[in-house]
């Protein structure tokens, strides 16, 4: 099997939006790829490398336990240019594609005189990233399941008159949406069915930036879901496992639980548990038909379990859908490859506005939790993903218990 390169590049959405090679993230997206630049290594195969502009801490990995090596390189920039005719030929595998990572690889490529295979960017992908893209699957599934009760797709608006008439004949709360953005970027919540001065500011700025935005009736959420699949391009799609994660009030990713996958089943309702074994298979078909034979790579297919006016628990089939890796899948090979059968644990992303609070928070957690391990897998305690300096304000760690 030939080596990947991976990239970690969170934000893929909006570079895609903007459809150029020189686009700059912003000032916080710049700082996750740098502090989390090292995530890829613990999905990576050992054979594999991570590509990092450069590498600010080299003995992270060489100081992790000896139980849970051997681990994927980490290469800089610097190194590629002066080493790259040795390496191996590669496949090039950033987390998210788009025509700002294809022509990175391009650029090392050819710096580095590498032997590298990079996916082509493809226009249509610009359409597979839009959120229309998950309400013509919800579509799909509602064709497919049609005795399944499922929420009424969004409805995607580019005038506020016709955000307006759908406030007029559905019932509050509502949440918008900007077509090109994830992980709890881009959401907007209207409370009550009148606009504000607040509301149309937000709504009209969305609109000149992505050219339109959805609206839809808000749910009573009970639990963040996710199915992580695999396209091979050839019109396969591979279910690879269920994620269940978190989300802050605004709709922020904050975190996965980790565990095997008969334990993350047993947190549901025994009553989902079959409609979940049914729309695995349905949103397989529906990816098969919208983008199996277009889209090579991972994709995650957010969910969600809510509970109706009847107190009932249901599911929203999908939400939206992630045309790239997804912390839900990072989170399933941590739980396959480095955790002990029975563990339990949580996998988190934090933020921490002030300066030295992540690395105090790390050395604190460090110290009270330290990390077990049995059989060469992880049986409890705490382990940080990426290195944790004075400087550092994003930490991806797991707390196993």
């Amino acid at each position: 099997m030939i080596p990947k390169i991976h990239f970690f590049n969170p934000g893929h959405e909006t570079a895609i939006l903007q459809g150029i090679e020189n686009y700059t993230p912003p000032a916080n997206v710049q700082r996750m790829i740098k502090e989390l630049a090292y995530l890829p290594v613990w999905y990576a195969d050992p054979t594999d490398y991570v590509f990092t502009e450069e590498i600010t801490s080299p003995r992270f990995f060489s100081l992790q336990p000896k139980e849970l090596k051997p681990f994927a390189t980490l290469i800089s920039h610097n190194e590629i240019i002066k080493k790259g005719y040795k390496l191996p030929q590669m496949e090039a595998t950033p987390w998210g594609l788009s025509p700002h990572s294809y022509h990175l690889f391009k650029r090392l490529q050819k710096e580095g005189n590498l032997d590298l295979s990079i996916p082509e960017w493809k226009d249509i992908y610009t359409q597979l990233t839009h959120r229309k893209t998950a309400a013509d699957c919800l579509e799909k599934i509602r064709e497919l399941l049609p005795d399944m009760p499922q929420p009424v797709p969004p409805k995607f608006c580019n005038k506020i008159k016709d955000i307006e008439k759908y406030l007029i004949l559905q019932n509050a709360p509502f949440i918008l949406k900007t077509p090109y953005s994830s992980s709890g970027r881009g959401l907007y919540w209207l409370p009550e069915r009148k606009l504000t001065t607040k509301d149309h500011t937000w709504i009209e700025g969305a609109i000149k930036k992505q050219g339109c935005v959805s609206i839809e009736c808000a749910l009573d959420k009970q639990q963040d879901i996710a199915m992580e699949f695999y396209s091979d391009g050839k019109g396969h799609i591979q279910y690879e496992g269920l994620s269940l994660f978190s989300a802050g009030e605004k709709g922020t990713y904050t975190g996965n639980i980790l565990g095997s996958q008969k334990y993350l089943e047993s947190l549901l309702n025994d009553d989902l548990k079959e409609q979940l074994q049914q729309l695995k298979k349905t949103i397989s078909e529906a990816l098969r038909q919208i983008c199996g034979s277009i889209y090579k790579g991972y994709l995650g297919v957010d969910m969600l379990i809510y509970q109706n006016k009847n107190g009932d628990f249901a599911i929203h089939p999908c939400i939206e859908i992630n045309t790239r890796y997804t912390m839900g899948m990072v989170a399933l090979r941590i739980s396959q490859k480095y955790l002990a059968s029975k563990a339990r644990g949580e996998m988190s992303i934090t933020y921490e506005s002030k300066l030295g609070e992540a690395y105090a928070r790390h050395c604190f957690m460090k110290k009270t939790y330290p990390l077990e391990i049995e059989d060469g897998k992880i049986k409890e305690g705490y382990l940080s993903l990426c290195p944790v300096t004075k400087d550092t304000r994003y930490r991806a760690y797991i707390l196993v218990y």
